[in-house]
């Protein structure tokens, strides 16, 4: 086997991983907020929409990526990786 065609061979072997690992992310469960801010937590995670919340006079701005039970919402940005914020602390949010 050439070179050339071995590395064409392992080109397409990395590009069929990476779009088998995409349809994975897309595939993600449907988040189950709790609290009075529900209705904008679910609809950032479902359309993938940025929501700010507000509490103790700052403010945040992220997509929310995960619910907990025990009330913590895991959230992204574009500066942050991963954000958690716990849900009894929040004063207000907007979409």
């Amino acid at each position: 086997m050439s070179p050339s065609s071995r590395l064409l061979l392992t080109l397409l072997f990395c590009a069929t991983a990476s779009a088998a690992s995409a349809q994975t992310a897309d595939k993600e469960t449907a988040v189950n907020c709790k609290g009075p801010f529900k209705a904008l937590l679910e609809a950032s995670h479902a359309e993938k929409r940025g929501v700010t919340l507000f509490f103790n006079g700052q403010s945040l701005s992220g997509i929310v990526t995960a619910c907990h039970d025990d009330g913590r919402i895991e959230m992204r940005s574009q500066q942050f990786s991963r954000i958690v914020v716990l849900a009894e602390r929040i004063d207000g949010a907007a979409m």
